[in-house]
């Protein structure tokens, strides 16, 4: 059964605002790879797009626990609030329609107004109050704003309370000792009074709050245990008995911590229990970037809180944050008894830091580690191919680029720590996806789960298949690396300088596009090494892919990663079509279930350069000419059904929709442990 996400972001906005689209990317940003804060990955949609300027079928995404719909509303949404469209239906219907559906869901609706006249967009939406961003001047800074309450305000949505409602504002608890108070430079003073000024969050700041007669040391770490604490480490910091305390009280309730570093001279000792957090050098003027980063840290503690929660087997002892002797040392039981199993957020410690930890008997797992456990083919000498490319459609599904990108990286890391080899056709550019699959392999966590030492010794990990006539030079192919198998293809045998003399078997200088003979070659050359692949390698994963558009041109006879998944199906083996990300994955989906697609249609190719000259050269050469609908008919005879990749035609549907990198991982290797052959993969871009 497919886990929920805790929590998804779904930003909306007018697809002709490059304002609201700019302000989306930002935030997009912001809550996923900050490297401030490593392991932050919110997931986040955008408003579907496809290119009409029509709004969308009104819709709050189904899979999460809890949505946060934020419009960023400018001048752009605000004209469109007002004028029908074709359909006969405005944007302030759509948003007005799209706040109803999320509350509803008992979802959050958090409008934005980006400019002074995009309040009100809609006389329905009077009663909604609007964040007034536009009054920040400045892009960056207004970007900012939004990012601070965005983040508040998931923080308070991942700890509901009864009815729903938000809980109140995360409380900050700054650690720190009087002896550096009136010191320079100043940090308590200087951060309390930024904090009393502009944050909605309560600080709970020193003795002053608690209340006559309590027992200090009991309210102490009351304050702590619900907080988050921002530590202010000065020159005396370490010396304090009571700031010690708080710091261990902290990590013992496994609360956020993040430490600011105000040391103006030395520390003769710094408190060992302080590591394991983000650490900020203070700055002048900078107390909203310390504050910053403490949400941050706080959001990225309750998501991961909720997510593991979702993965816990029964004794498990669930930490939002990468364990360390201080925090499990207390959890060790009688050695006559079981030890628990603390589960913690990936990325998994290193074995240094492991075999410390071994000592205290108690075992530290992540996600990442037990799929590798469970999902042991090391011994199956399994390669799976990727088929993946940039698809111009992805704005109809609401994603972006960064999603695609995302996406591969993820699926190529939970397939190596099963044990499978990967394989994939490309380009060695710096906007192709080979160079930074090499640079995973050299992942020291990949390494590690692998088992495989990084050494030039290792088995190559990745094959990479360069067709005729593509170049790679010296430089990139040694930073390929010994971990990467380079499969030259050979020139096709109806290809030779009769044609042109650029047709060397063997090219040292690139051969361009710029002809109808040049893209025979080059059609050629592709499908050759995609047969070559088919017939040496088994099963794919197909993901985006570009359709083929003037200003998106692909080299074959058709887009490559349709080709692939073609091939893949005709000879029967695995091919896995993830098609949430739009592209030839979809384009094939759709197919195989009969719905007609314009990409489909020799009419929609021909448009490209040099088509109809392509198809003659094909017919006077002698090499087979398929037509896309004879292709769309094949599909649709085949349909769902006849994939052979020991999925259900149930579980092909939900792999078609899946967003979620470890359920498609989840899915691909159930098919290939279902298929009897030993399954064996290649792929191309």
């Amino acid at each position: 059964m497919s886990l929920k996400f805790p929590l998804l972001v779904q930003f909306e906005f007018h697809p002709d605002s490059k304002e609201a689209a700019a302000a989306a990317d930002y935030l997009h940003a912001v809550l996923n790879a900050d490297p401030a804060v490593p392991g932050l990955q919110i997931p986040t949609t955008f408003t579907p797009d496809d290119g009409s300027s029509e709004p969308p079928k009104p819709a709050v995404a189904n899979e999460a626990d809890r949505v946060l719909v934020v419009l960023l509303a400018d001048d752009h949404l605000a004209v469109a609030a007002r004028k029908p469209t074709k359909s006969g239906t405005t944007w302030g219907d759509y948003a007005t329609k799209l706040r109803a559906l999320t509350e509803a869901a008992g979802h959050r609706f958090m409008p934005v107004q980006l400019t002074e006249s995009a309040y009100p967009i809609d006389k329905r939406l009077d009663d909604t109050n609007f964040l007034r961003a536009w009054a920040i001047d400045g892009a960056e800074e207004r970007h900012k704003f939004i990012a601070r309450r965005l983040v508040h305000l998931l923080i308070r949505r991942l700890r509901p309370r009864p009815g729903n409602e938000d809980a109140p504002p995360v409380t900050i608890f700054l650690s720190h000792t009087k002896m550096d108070l009136e010191h320079e430079p100043r940090v308590v003073k200087t951060l309390l009074a930024h904090l009393t000024a502009t944050q909605p969050e309560k600080t709970w700041f020193d003795s002053g709050d608690i209340s006559t007669g309590s027992r200090f040391a009991h309210e102490i770490e009351k304050g702590v245990k619900d907080t988050a604490l921002l530590t202010i480490v000065t020159d005396s910091y370490s010396s304090r008995a009571w700031c010690r305390k708080e710091v261990l009280f902290a990590k013992h309730h496994q609360r956020p911590v993040v430490i600011v570093d105000g040391v103006q001279e030395r520390e003769t000792r710094r408190f060992p229990y302080s590591g394991n957090t983000p650490v900020i050098r203070w700055k002048a003027h900078d107390a909203q970037g310390v504050v910053d980063l403490l949400l941050r840290e706080v959001l990225r503690h309750a998501y991961a809180e909720e997510s593991l929660k979702q993965r816990k087997r029964e004794g498990d002892v669930v930490l939002p944050a990468g364990p360390e002797l201080v925090t499990i040392v207390h959890l060790r039981k009688d050695k006559d008894k079981d030890q628990p199993v603390v589960l913690y957020p990936d990325p998994p410690l290193g074995p240094e830091e492991l075999e410390v930890l071994e000592r205290t008997g108690v075992r530290v797992e992540t996600p990442l580690q037990r799929h590798a456990l469970a999902h042991d083919l090391r011994s199956r000498n399994l390669m799976v191919a990727l088929s993946v490319s940039g698809a111009e459609d992805l704005s109809r599904y609401g994603l972006r680029t960064a999603h695609l990108d995302s996406i591969l990286l993820d699926l190529s890391r939970y397939l190596l720590v099963a044990g499978v080899r990967l394989a994939y056709g490309g380009h060695l550019g710096p906007d192709g996806y080979t160079l930074r699959l090499a640079d995973l392999l050299r992942d020291p966590i990949v390494e590690q789960l692998r088992g495989t030492p990084s050494t030039e010794q290792a088995a190559p990990e990745l094959v990479t298949w360069l067709p005729w006539p593509m170049l790679v030079s010296v430089r990139d192919e040694a930073r390929l690396g010994p971990l990467v198998d380079m499969q030259r293809c050979t020139r096709p045998s109806d290809i030779d300088e009769s044609l042109d003399p650029a047709f060397v078997a063997k090219p040292d200088v690139a051969v361009p596009f710029d002809t109808p003979v040049r893209r025979f070659a080059w059609s050629r050359g592709l499908t050759e090494m995609r047969e070559r692949q088919t017939t040496e390698l088994g099963a794919r994963v197909v993901v985006g892919g570009k359709l083929g558009r003037p200003d998106n041109l692909y080299l074959g006879r058709m887009p490559g990663v349709l080709e692939e998944a073609l091939f893949g199906i005709r000879a029967q083996r695995p091919v896995y079509l993830v098609g949430a990300f739009g592209g030839c994955a979809r384009l094939v989906l759709d197919a195989l279930d009969g719905i007609e697609r314009a990409e489909l249609t020799s009419a929609y190719h021909q448009a490209l350069p040099h088509a109809p000259e392509l198809k003659k050269l094909y017919a006077d050469r002698g090499v087979t000419w398929e037509e896309y609908e004879s292709i769309a008919a094949e599909l649709k005879a085949c349909g769902m059904s006849g994939l052979k990749n020991g999925l259900s035609v149930e579980e092909n549907r939900e792999l078609a929709t899946a967003r979620s990198a470890e359920r498609i991982v989840e899915l691909v290797l159930h098919g290939l442990q279902q298929c009897n052959q030993p399954a064996v993969a290649g792929g191309a871009e």
